[in-house]
């Protein structure tokens, strides 16, 4: 009877656990675990382009550079179009023409000219030529379009610079032909004939045809030509004397990573060098330098600098030409200037990292007149730039200076955790830190778990004290802290969410100098229970 009970017991308690709807779970220890081993560092923080090691520590090499001036500001666009409605000198008809023989022949000169431009010879980047025709003769006829002067490369038109199209009677027949690689010769047998394109057509009846066409005196045909797109790759000309206005916005790259930076500068330099890829002299002046920080309404500060609203001359480059305009070969010029040399206010202008530069002024093209004898050539895929560069070596002033990274857990698999996150913290930096360790991007269905959505309260530890390192990279100082971890932070984590270290340096008042070897060590363990689960 015992037995028997013992038995309905087991497969009732089998018959439970089959039926369960929630999952098993369990706690076993875990101790010693790797969680955290990550190491910040100004190499690790700045990208590798901005700074360098100089002979008094770190020293920040900030750079940007960007085009001066825009194809739009040398030529304007030059797409141009017209059509032609040709008429028969006679009443009556048909007159028979026959095959081979020509009806109508026109050569018409395309005016290009732009304002403060006179165009000797230029070279396609892209655009097309489209031809439409339409006719009221009633039989076939031929058009002949030729470009005089044109040397088309050979996978256009097979080399040749004339089209040829077929016109049948009241049906318009296009054509398009791209002009991509085309050189276009604007100056005339005799040279002289500035921005003039010749062109030239004819019309007759097809040499293939096997009967005479008929023309009455009513008879017209229309011929429209546009040249669409147009961008120009390379010019040869006079681009007269005049003034351009500059301004271009520049913006430092990488350094979201260094937050609040206060800088104290033992020396500074910001210099604004100009890149001339073109064969045409500039005068350049400097009018304005702002610094811009925040990006909704940003605001924008002023430099004061002797230097501004002087003139310098920036020549022009060499440009020779090897095998057609395609194989031109540039040799740059450049000039510039540095700020900071003199009386100003450029330590309080950078006092801390911008987010970014805007730089005005004006560019005098040719501002010694035609000394080419109108041979300025121009690549308008690469025009006059502006560098700017920012050096000095790195002192932290005594406000604050807030590095910021994410750092990598390693989550064991399987298993939630609920215990202690034992932090060791090395600091070889000459000066202490404060330390704020908090999850980003928690899902917002966790949040809402904990009483309300955007409740971080849960997502956050109070600020962590890390003692000042000797400044050999050697003999780091260790601190030492432990912190709670619970399961819902644990499962934020295993979800996309980011533990984030933000580090305040305890800079003294008259500042601290550091160098690449000095960084701060982040390791933890996790110390507590591994919770496992079974469904």
């Amino acid at each position: 009877m015992r037995k028997d009970v013992l038995v309905l017991c087991a497969g009732a308690v089998l018959l439970l656990w089959g039926c369960r709807s929630e999952p098993v779970t369990w706690r076993a220890p875990l101790h010693g675990v790797i969680f955290l081993n990550d190491t910040l560092t100004w190499g690790e923080l700045v990208p590798d382009t901005l700074w360098t090691e100089g002979d008094a520590g770190l020293e920040l090499n900030a750079t940007g550079r960007t085009s001066l001036l825009d194809a739009d500001a040398l030529l304007p666009n030059l797409d141009t179009s017209w059509t032609t409605e040709l008429v028969l000198p006679f009443i009556g008809g048909p007159i028979p023409i026959a095959p081979g023989a020509e009806v109508w022949s026109e050569v018409e000169t395309v005016n290009l000219s732009v304002p403060d431009v006179d165009l000797r010879r230029v070279r396609m980047g892209s655009g097309s030529l489209v031809l439409t025709a339409s006719s009221t003769v009633q039989g076939p006829l031929e058009l002949r379009y030729s470009i005089e002067g044109a040397a088309f490369p050979q996978s256009t038109n097979g080399g040749s610079n004339e089209v040829v199209l077929q016109i049948m009677p009241e049906a318009p027949t296009q054509f398009s032909l791209p002009l991509a690689g085309v050189e276009l010769d604007l100056d005339g047998d005799n040279n002289l004939d500035w921005s003039q394109l010749s062109t030239s057509w004819s019309v007759g009846v097809p040499a293939g045809v096997t009967e005479e066409v008929g023309l009455f005196g009513s008879d017209m045909l229309t011929l429209s030509v546009a040249f669409e797109g147009l961008e120009l790759a390379q010019v040869e000309g006079r681009f007269g004397t005049r003034t351009l206005q500059v301004e271009e916005s520049m913006t430092f790259e990488g350094l979201y990573n260094l937050q609040d930076l206060e800088v104290a500068w033992s020396s500074l330099q910001l210099g604004v060098q100009f890149y001339n890829w073109a064969g045409i002299d500039l005068a350049m002046t400097l009018e304005e330098v702002l610094r811009t920080d925040g990006e909704q309404e940003p605001v924008q500060t002023a430099l004061v600098d002797p230097a501004l609203s002087s003139t310098i001359l920036l020549p022009r480059a060499t440009v020779s030409e090897v095998q057609g305009m395609a194989g031109w070969e540039i040799e740059t010029a450049e000039a510039g200037y540095v700020l900071g040399t003199g009386a100003g206010n450029l330590p309080s202008f950078l006092s801390t990292v911008p987010d970014g530069f805007v730089i005005s002024g004006a560019a005098e093209v040719n501002p010694l007149g035609d000394v080419s004898g109108g041979y300025d050539r121009i690549d308008l895929n690469r025009l006059p730039e502006v560098e700017w560069r920012l050096t000095a070596p790195l002192n932290i002033g005594a406000s604050r200076a807030v590095w910021r990274d994410t750092l990598t857990p390693n989550l064991p698999d399987g298993i939630e955790f609920d215990g202690d996150l034992n932090l060791t913290i090395e600091n070889t930096l000459p000066v202490g830190a404060s330390i704020e360790l908090s999850w980003v991007d928690v899902p917002s269905q966790l949040q809402l778990l904990e009483g309300g959505l955007g409740s971080t309260s849960l997502f956050s530890y109070p600020m962590i004290e890390v003692a000042a390192g000797s400044g050999a990279p050697s003999e780091p100082t260790v601190s030492e802290v432990t912190v709670p971890i619970l399961p819902i932070q644990f499962t934020a984590l295993r979800l996309g969410a980011k533990l984030q270290v933000d580090a305040t340096l305890e800079t003294p008042g008259d500042g601290a100098a550091f160098n690449v070897e000095h960084s701060m060590v982040i390791r933890g363990h996790l110390d507590g229970e591994a919770i496992l689960s079974v469904e």
